[in-house]
């Protein structure tokens, strides 16, 4: 599948309210739809980007190190999604589009990753068309999350699960994922693939992180020019600085 076809690809509709007020039946698949959507943004501004940043581009070496912590991170988010759909409070769904095969997809990830990887060795071997072209999973990739939030209904939640037990289930899901991610990156990277014009209540920061937020972009300096907003201040960012 060509990617220059299906890019810019479709974020999830989502919804303002403040989902830690809300039944946690109801917020599921509101949550899930948030963070997607960073994901799905960050790999729309992959696509757009890759034309700009060329061989000898000074910013060449950051924005792969954008790509490639964008791409680790999608994998933990797929696996996780596995994990927590797989589990025994939410079997009557495991088999159903809310827990979609994404085997092949990841493969493809994990393709791409390596690539990225080999390309950060020698960046004079990097190829803007071969990573558009290694972005291709991209559309079936949002084809799956679009059945699996449709899939996710109140009703159906609510028929096989409490609010307190899927709460708890939610819980320990982040827990997972901050265990297997690079904080310094991940929420940097939500804070600025957020848009905040769809929910001002999301996502919620830990406290510890709040004070440190300035210093912890700093691990990843060269990152957030590429990000559709500035982790900072919220305000949208061009592609016009990345191109300059």
């Amino acid at each position: 599948m060509s990617s220059a076809l299906s890019y810019p690809l479709t974020v999830l509709p989502s919804i303002p309210d403040d989902l830690e007020n809300l039944d946690s039946r109801h917020a599921l698949p509101h949550l899930m739809a948030l963070m997607k959507n960073t994901l799905i943004r960050g790999l729309n501004r992959v696509h757009a980007c890759a034309p700009l940043v060329i061989v000898g581009h000074p910013a060449l070496l950051p924005f792969l190190d954008y790509v490639r912590s964008l791409l680790a991170q999608l994998d933990v988010h797929l696996e996780e999604d596995a994990t927590f759909f797989s589990t025994n409070a939410l079997a009557e769904v495991a088999t159903t589009k809310a827990n979609p095969d994404t085997k092949t997809i990841r493969e493809s990830i994990i393709s791409l990753t390596s690539l990225v990887s080999a390309w950060i060795l020698d960046e004079s071997n990097f190829c803007s068309s071969a990573l558009c072209e290694g972005l291709s999973f991209g559309p079936p990739l949002v084809a799956v999350m679009q059945a699996q939030i449709r899939a996710l209904t109140p009703t159906l939640l609510s028929s096989i699960i409490s609010h307190l037990d899927l709460l708890e289930l939610i819980t320990a899901s982040v827990g997972r994922i901050s265990e297997r991610s690079d904080m310094t990156f991940l929420l940097p990277f939500v804070v600025s693939h957020h848009d905040r014009t769809t929910s001002t209540h999301w996502p919620k920061i830990p406290e510890g992180f709040l004070e440190e937020f300035p210093t912890l972009i700093l691990n990843h300096p060269g990152c957030w020019q590429f990000a559709p907003y500035d982790p900072l201040t919220h305000e949208t960012q061009s592609l016009i600085t990345v191109s300059a």
